[in-house]
């Protein structure tokens, strides 16, 4: 079956706005005026997608200033504004006053409820400019203009297009196409991940060959304007040599942090040493037997109070093996994937700092692994060349059967880093956000059988 028919498609009703959000975009129906609307593939880049589409069918572009979150059983609706560009109306539709948008002349109803709530939730972010910089009208206008004069000196123009990648209140995405062989990024982050920007700040001057070149620093919005980096990213890369190339690359990166991770701590990066991830065992557990009580659906079935407890017994063993092998910690990335890697002939950069931590090196390792079992299933060969290419680095810093007990032990204290560092675990509701608790199980049950494959076998390594 094709895989374009048989993705399921999120339909969204669009509230397009221009002239500092007094007029929006209807769309004629017999004498009646309805919301344009757009199907998107659903669990993709919503406002990537819905620009895309909102071009494609309605031959209009606009930027997504808020994807709205109404009540259930409401339409999925966002509400965005036309660029300049955009001083008529397209074919089939007409600009009016906004206070027409709730009248009977708009019809279904549903439109009108979804015009009303996506207009009044808009409202209440824009009370807070500083808090929800990127539903003001007109945002877009004023990025362009602050990155123009980070690129005048550079010699570098802005065409005027670009593609908006991610968008919410305090958070922004968004490609900026120049007149130079390649584009620029703004990247903007808010709570929980304030931090991106320091630890992005700090990576850029201490290791300018791996990640991508800053060009300035938007404070107001907590955002960056950075170099596009030339090449491709991993995920689309077929050739087992990038993957390879991507490995040593790590290696070598970590190696090159060695003295510097006070100062990461410092910038923001977390704090995933073994001696702080033994100190979390206990709470995250206790946490994860309240977790395993509250599961109603089954299968999977939810592991007993004792498999639970013996999963924390057994991952404070294996970070205490590994404390005793006596490796270095480094710079770390717990969200290391290839579409986080950007390989070329002569680089390779990674990106999206958020995650960045100071951990075991071999953890990061053990997530690029993962990720070549997945692509490459059922390929011992494959694992063993991405070892030897990770590895080959590290000769001289370790021995060989050090490397071998860590490799062991590594994938049970990769789940776990993985786990604690998304901080929901703390306070997560089972009743309120069953995907979440759900997703922290499943990462408890990924130990449980990592606990009793790898620690059991690793034992006789303590002799």
């Amino acid at each position: 079956m094709d895989s374009a028919h048989s993705t399921p498609r999120d339909n969204y009703r669009l509230i397009i706005t221009r002239s500092n959000a007094s007029e929006i975009l209807l769309r004629c129906h017999g004498t009646a005026w309805r919301l344009p609307s757009v199907e998107i593939p659903h669990g993709w880049r919503i406002a990537e997608q819905l620009t895309t589409e909102l071009y494609a069918q309605w031959g209009c572009r606009a930027y997504c200033l808020l994807v709205s979150n109404l009540a259930a059983g409401l339409p999925h609706s966002s509400v965005m504004e036309a660029t300049d560009l955009e001083k008529i109306s397209p074919t089939g539709t007409s600009w009016k006053p906004l206070e027409v948008a709730t009248c009977a002349a708009v019809d279904p109803a549903e439109d009108r409820t979804v015009i009303e709530k996506s207009i009044k939730e808009w409202a209440e972010y824009r009370r807070e400019p500083t808090q929800a910089p990127f539903t003001k009208p007109g945002w877009l206008s004023e990025l362009f203009a602050w990155a123009q004069e980070r690129l005048t000196p550079l010699g570098v123009r802005l065409t005027g297009s670009f593609a908006q990648l991610n968008a919410s209140p305090c958070f922004s995405l968004i490609r900026l196409a120049t007149d130079d062989a390649s584009a620029v990024w703004f990247k903007a982050t808010g709570e929980p991940n304030l931090h991106e920007l320091p630890v992005t700040l700090a990576l850029a001057r201490l290791f300018p060959g791996y990640v991508p070149r800053i060009l300035g620093v938007h404070s107001a919005w907590n955002g960056w304007l950075a170099q596009e980096v030339q090449g491709v990213l991993l995920n689309d890369c077929g050739e087992f040599s990038s993957w390879q190339r991507a490995a040593r690359e790590l290696a070598a990166l970590q190696l090159t942090s060695l003295g510097k991770c006070p100062e990461l701590l410092e910038s923001g990066c977390k704090d995933l040493r073994l001696r702080k991830l033994i100190e979390l065992a206990d709470p995250f557990l206790a946490r994860m037997a309240e977790l395993m009580a509250a599961q109603t659906k089954q299968p999977p079935d939810p592991l007993t109070p004792a498999s639970v407890a013996s999963v924390g017994e057994r991952l404070k063993e294996a970070c205490a093996l590994l404390a005793e092998l006596d490796l270095p910690e480094t710079l770390g990335h717990v969200d290391f994937n290839p579409g986080n890697i950007v390989v070329s002939p002569t680089q390779c950069c990674f990106l999206d700092w958020a995650e960045g931590c100071i951990s075991h090196p071999f953890l990061t390792f053990e997530y690029l692994r993962e990720q070549v079992r997945r692509r490459f299933p059922g390929d011992d060969a494959a694992l063993a060349r991405i070892a030897a290419a990770y590895l080959h680095p590290w000769q001289g810093v370790c021995h060989s059967d050090t490397v071998t007990q860590a490799m062991a032990i590594s994938p049970l204290v990769a789940v776990f880093a993985a786990a604690v560092a998304d901080q929901q675990w703390h306070s997560v509701d089972p009743l309120k956000h069953p995907r979440v608790a759900g997703y922290f199980r499943s990462l408890t049950r990924r130990m449980f059988r990592e606990a009793n494959e790898t620690v059991e076998g690793s034992e006789p390594c303590r002799a």
